[in-house]
């Protein structure tokens, strides 16, 4: 069955990415341009005015003192003045007129406001601006920009002269610059989608002649293996291809494993389910044998003293063996509980001093785990923590010291126990966790410890793993807090 490409593919993807950049950067750029010239059309206009009314200022100051002195009739000079303000060729001027101190019309375009006196808010606060001032405004639809120029010399105040620009040509020019940016966006848009277009076809069609070769390795027709010309992203993809195949390989022999693996943990709960049956059925009996014993060493005097200590210690080691055998078949009874991380770890030390009290080992403990809670089996946990103090205390020499660790790493309650000596050599340490298997002495262990702490960490979705570093042997027993996670409890 041959390859089916999607409804939108690698082409037509690239495509819509090409359509956003290009639109996205033509915006950008026609933005920065209007802008840029927004601010050169809409200043222009504004410095000529700023130039015109502080050029005509000095006159019209003159006109008022020689009308105030009367070397020159009143309005005649000044209106002069306002109309050749209103003349001006490069501005559009609306209006000009000259108020005195007192916010009186001295000179007007519109001759109805000669005379008139404004006390609005707006002219005292023109009059009393100490400044040239610029403000806007909106005058029968049209937009207007007022130049306002005090008329003052030496401190003394003779009003103001006020003129308004129409705005109106420099917006015309940027609604022109506007569709003149759009225009060639556009065009510049739809040149870059063809040349990208093209580019997208170049790329697509390599890419689909490889799909063609990687559908022909898994018919059994090695094309792609064989055929390593290219020295580009596509080579690089091929490689890519082979490498995952031997990936896959690895992947497989990885995943027998694995079922090697969980074939083994299998054989262990069927050994487990024997050996729960075998150790309730050696139990009766050991029973009756340490009932007769006891008889025995009460009337049997001195002489069977010795023998009977000897067979007591054998009917003890049946019976650590059968209750290690037990706790095998019972691993996956898990019955997790609410614990405070603090007292926990206190009943481990309280219970792990005692158990090498008289190893001549010291135990160093330290708790760097925030208190919690945690959710596990404790009792099971307490087992696993002291089976590995015990052989650490075992394995170290006498006057040598034993650490315990707690922390929280990530979302796991880590528990370490270390001790100094040498590494387990590698061909035992792949061993160390099979049932049965101890490097011991006979009747000083029966090799079921490590086996079933393992069992009882990956019960609890954990892990058990040994390592060796710095002179130090350390076996970290780690239990995930998604057991707890959602607990209610703080």
């Amino acid at each position: 069955m041959s390859l089916k490409y999607p409804q939108i593919g690698l082409r037509a993807r690239f495509m819509l990415l090409a359509v956003v950049l290009t639109v996205t950067s033509s915006s950008i750029w026609g933005g920065w341009l209007w802008q840029h010239e927004k601010k050169s059309l809409l200043e222009r206009p504004s410095r000529e005015a700023e130039m015109l009314v502080s050029t005509m200022a000095i006159p019209i100051i003159n006109a008022i003192v020689y009308e105030e002195l009367g070397i020159i009739h009143e309005g005649g000079l000044l209106d002069s003045f306002v109309a050749e303000i209103m003349a001006t060729p490069q501005l559009e001027v609306r209006y000009a007129f000259v108020l005195n101190e007192d916010g009186r019309v001295l000179a007007h375009t519109r001759l109805t406001e000669y005379r008139k006196t404004y006390s609005d808010p707006l002219t005292l606060q023109i009059l009393r601006a100490p400044s040239f001032q610029q403000f806007f405004s909106v005058v029968d639809g049209e937009r207007i920009s007022d130049f306002i120029m005090p008329l003052s010399i030496a401190g003394k105040s003779w009003g103001v002269l006020q003129v308004g620009i129409s705005m109106e040509p420099a917006y015309r020019e940027l609604a022109q610059l506007a569709r003149q940016v759009i225009f060639f966006s556009c065009l510049f848009s739809a040149g870059a989608l063809f040349i990208y277009w093209i580019i997208g076809t170049m790329l697509v069609r390599p890419i689909r002649n490889l799909t063609n070769s990687m559908e022909g390795v898994g018919k059994g027709h090695p094309i792609l293996l064989a055929n390593r010309t290219r020295h580009d992203e596509i080579g690089l993809l091929q490689k890519s291809f082979a490498d995952m195949l031997e990936r896959l390989n690895r992947s497989e022999i990885e995943r027998n494993i694995t079922i090697a693996r969980m074939l083994e943990n299998e054989r262990i709960l069927a050994i487990g389910r024997l050996v729960s049956g075998v150790a309730h059925e050696v139990n009766n009996p050991l029973a009756g044998i340490e009932g007769a014993l006891y008889q025995i060493e009460r009337k049997g005097g001195d002489p069977v003293q010795r023998y009977v200590g000897l067979v007591r210690q054998s009917i003890e080691r049946i019976g650590r063996i059968v209750g290690q055998l037990s706790d095998l078949s019972r691993v996956g009874e898990i019955i997790p509980q609410v614990v405070d991380s603090d007292l926990f770890f206190d009943d481990v030390v309280m219970f792990s001093r005692m158990a090498i009290k008289d190893s001549g080992c010291r135990l160093l403990t330290d708790n760097r785990c925030p208190r919690t809670i945690l959710f596990l089996d404790r009792d099971k946990i307490h087992q696993v923590a002291l089976n590995l103090i015990i052989n650490a205390a075992d394995a170290t020499t006498s006057g040598g010291t034993v650490r315990l660790l707690a922390e929280l790493d990530g979302d796991c309650y880590v528990l370490q126990v270390q001790n100094t000596g040498d590494p387990i050599p590698d061909d035992i340490a792949a061993q160390i966790f099979t049932p049965f298997f101890t490097t011991k002495e006979a009747g000083h262990g029966s090799g079921m410890g490590l086996a079933v702490s393992r069992g009882i960490a990956e019960y609890h979705g954990g892990s058990l793993t040994y390592t060796h570093r710095d002179g130090r042997t350390a076996f970290t027993l780690s239990i995930p807090n998604a057991l707890y996670r959602g607990t209610d409890h703080a």
